[in-house]
């Protein structure tokens, strides 16, 4: 309330409330230890399906008329609220239907019927936000894409942008509040899945970036924001409140292979993709900038579910537990090489004892 009293010298405000208040459909709620809870429970629970009628159903492919039309807005409009704000679990999916609405069939109609269902069957998921340590605090960003297919005509890439504690970087396991999440389509052609994810690894940075200067902005106001580029290579040695310990190095985390080895080695790359090298080049450019690249495997992306159209079950738990932990990758790797290497073994093994 002291901080309240303060921000009213400044600006005028209507009714107060705290602790456990509903605002613009929002539940938002504050623990004994400071976490702040947000959920829509209600708001998706009132959210109404499509009437799709039955003679209709039957014909999947029908192209749908302009009163349908209305109705899919509609609840992808509703829809697209909780996501934007609590939901990032639903953000892939949104984003297909937001893709098809031009070219929408009774098929799409029952996809968005089904997205309805999913998020009021989670009714429950929520963002929490932790309490962290100001001169503890960094950024830690999941970056994915998927690559088009026969049923996916379209490549999508997805993000997620969370606060997280500095002893993330020991492997250890650290609190994650969800800051930042969203899922689009790839405007530019791709042709192949390094190019995708390239291209949303390159996007991802670039938000990063911006959240990581307005972040030291709020921490001291006469930070040079209008020389993006010179003040984050700076970073560290800009904060002037004395209280501050120097801001370190953000976190990216790809789960591509390829693009990770494209960007970290130091030799000649072997890629003969001649855009995705140029935006392998740019990745760098933002790295330098006081951003780690981290490698996981993909049963441990969290951005995965924000890309394409699939169980987003991992995510959910994870924004339940409002935990994570990062694991080295070369140990990760080791061990996927032994694995390998053992196969070979038994299969050569194999092939030697049926020839003898």
């Amino acid at each position: 309330m002291e901080q309240l009293n303060k921000l009213e010298k400044t600006f005028s405000f209507g009714s107060k409330r705290s602790q456990n208040f509903v605002f613009t459909g929002i539940e938002r709620t504050q623990l004994q230890d400071s976490t702040i809870v947000l959920s829509q429970e209600k708001y998706v629970t009132k959210i109404e399906p499509i009437h799709i009628q039955s003679e209709r159903k039957v014909q999947p492919e029908l192209s749908i008329n302009a009163e349908e039309k209305l109705a899919l807005r509609a609840i992808i409009g509703s829809l697209q609220y909780a996501a934007v704000n609590t939901r990032p679990d639903l953000s892939s999916r949104l984003s297909h239907l937001q893709s098809a609405i031009n070219t929408a069939t009774i098929n799409t109609l029952i996809e968005a019927n089904k997205t309805l269902h999913e998020a009021k069957r989670h009714k429950d998921t929520k963002i929490k936000i932790q309490p962290i340590s100001i001169q503890q605090l960094r950024f830690l960003a999941f970056s994915d894409a998927s690559f088009s297919s026969p049923k996916q005509p379209d490549s999508h890439s997805g993000s997620i942008i969370m606060a997280t504690h500095s002893n993330i970087t020991q492997n250890y396991s650290c609190p994650v509040n969800a800051i930042s999440w969203g899922c689009k389509k790839i405007q530019k052609v791709v042709v192949s899945t390094l190019s995708a994810e390239t291209m949303s690894l390159n996007a991802t940075l670039d938000q990063l970036s911006w959240i990581r200067l307005f972040w030291g902005w709020l921490l001291n106001p006469n930070l040079n924001w209008k020389r993006p580029k010179e003040t984050l290579n700076n970073l560290p040695t800009t904060i002037a409140a004395p209280t501050f310990k120097p801001i370190e190095p953000s976190i990216a985390v790809t789960d591509c292979k390829s693009l990770y080895d494209l960007v970290t080695r130091t030799e000649p790359p072997s890629c003969q993709e001649y855009r995705t090298q140029l935006l392998a080049r740019s990745i760098k450019d933002l790295l330098s900038e006081g951003i780690t690249l981290r490698w996981v495997h993909s049963g441990a992306q969290l951005a995965d579910a924000l890309t394409k159209v699939m169980q987003a079950t991992f995510l959910r738990q994870t924004l339940e537990l409002g935990t994570y932990k990062l694991h080295d990758e070369h140990a990760i790797l080791k061990d996927r090489a032994s694995a390998r290497s053992r196969m070979q073994w038994l299969q050569s093994s194999a092939s030697e004892a049926e020839k003898t």
